[in-house]
């Protein structure tokens, strides 16, 4: 490292090594917003604990006009998301990945980082779109950090003109899954999912899509509903402590990133990219009427249950697999009355989609 980055990190980071072990030190403290320049020209502005932003120097006029969000750590638990992203954070300010597109960094949950848990009070990734303002939930840390969240992500989408926004909140699971990498589209009435942004999940090695059906309050739905942005929940493996994670399965998705901070697209890894997709059937509620979830806590998601499985249950009402096989995802039965303790999924071809992706088989 040379003067200059040393400078650069001390200006940002105080005594710390860099952007992750600054959010860590600093968990729940509130810190000043300062700013720098790296040689290139590029600012690098640290808005809060966090959340760290960096703006090229110029518009290439060779790329569409993009900013980029990449969050990590919504789930403090969830920590190779967070490592690589800051990896990439690191290459930028060694001048080894020069940034060419408005980019928003966000380590989401700091304190649950700290503690290596899922979340303090509350479930982040429930309470965006809004939600965290609701007497439940606006004095916890959890409703407090995501109206910060979502006040500076509305701050960087709004500044400079008009702009695509791409939106990758990058997640682990806390569970097995059939299906190790898959990505999640937020339901928008109405819109066409791009197929530019299926070939870059695809490419970076994501084996299935969940095409939502309704509304809900996560991050990425939060940035989809209010920016039209590109926004995908991405779940990348399996929950591990921080430095337990293998880097050779986050690499195609590290690699991938690395790219689109340069303003480049992908190529294909290999020669055909075969990704199975779904659609959400049914959300699991947790009615709190003597409600009853037939699905085991050690279930992987997408498990596959055949017509006539029984999966849920209350005093008044229950819900059974009906005419083919349907899948579950994130069951969860110690989830609080109203909220959501799973979803089931069908399997579709191209045509079934409620909106129009790209096909399955992306060459």
């Amino acid at each position: 490292m040379n003067a200059t980055n040393s400078t650069i990190r001390q200006t940002l980071f105080g005594a710390s090594t860099d952007f992750l072990s600054h959010t860590l030190e600093y968990a729940s403290v509130a810190i000043e917003a300062c700013s720098t320049q790296l040689a290139d020209g590029t600012t690098i502005i640290l808005h809060a604990l966090g959340v760290l932003e960096f703006i090229p120097p110029a518009n290439d006029n060779s790329i569409k006009p993009t900013k980029l969000i990449l969050s990590a750590g919504i789930h403090g638990n969830e920590t190779a998301p967070i490592e690589f992203c800051n990896t990439l954070i690191n290459e930028v300010i060694n001048g080894a990945c020069p940034v060419k597109v408005p980019t928003l960094f966000i380590f989401g949950n700091p304190e649950a980082m700290v503690t290596g848990e899922r979340y303090i009070e509350h479930n982040l990734n429930r309470l965006f779109c809004g939600l965290h303002a609701s007497a439940s939930y606006c004095g916890s840390i959890e409703g407090k950090r995501a109206a910060l969240l979502e006040h500076y992500v509305d701050e960087f989408v709004k500044r400079g003109g008009k702009f695509l926004v791409n939106h990758y909140d990058l997640h682990t699971a806390i569970r097995d899954s059939v299906f190790e990498r898959f990505a999640i589209y937020p339901y928008i009435a109405g819109r066409a999912t791009s197929p530019t942004q299926l070939q870059f999940l695809a490419f970076s090695d994501v084996e299935a899509f969940l095409f939502q059906t309704t509304p809900a309050t996560t991050f990425s739905s939060h940035t989809a509903e209010n920016y039209e942005a590109e926004s995908f929940t991405v779940e990348l493996g399996k929950v591990r402590p921080f430095g337990q994670n293998p880097d050779f399965k986050y690499r195609a998705i590290t690699d991938n990133l690395r790219l689109r901070l340069k303003g480049k697209w992908p190529q294909p890894r290999r020669t055909e990219h075969r990704v199975q997709c779904f659609i959400a059937s049914h959300e699991i509620i947790n009615t709190g009427k003597d409600f009853v979830l037939y699905i085991p806590e050690d279930v992987s998601n997408f498990r596959e249950y055949p017509k006539g499985s029984l999966i849920w249950e209350d005093k008044e009402k229950s819900y059974r697999v009906k005419d083919q096989v349907e899948y579950i995802v994130f069951p969860n039965s110690k989830v609080g009355v109203g909220q959501r303790a799973g979803i089931m999924l069908r399997l579709v071809n191209m045509g079934e989609a409620p909106r129009q992706p790209a096909p399955p088989i992306i060459h």
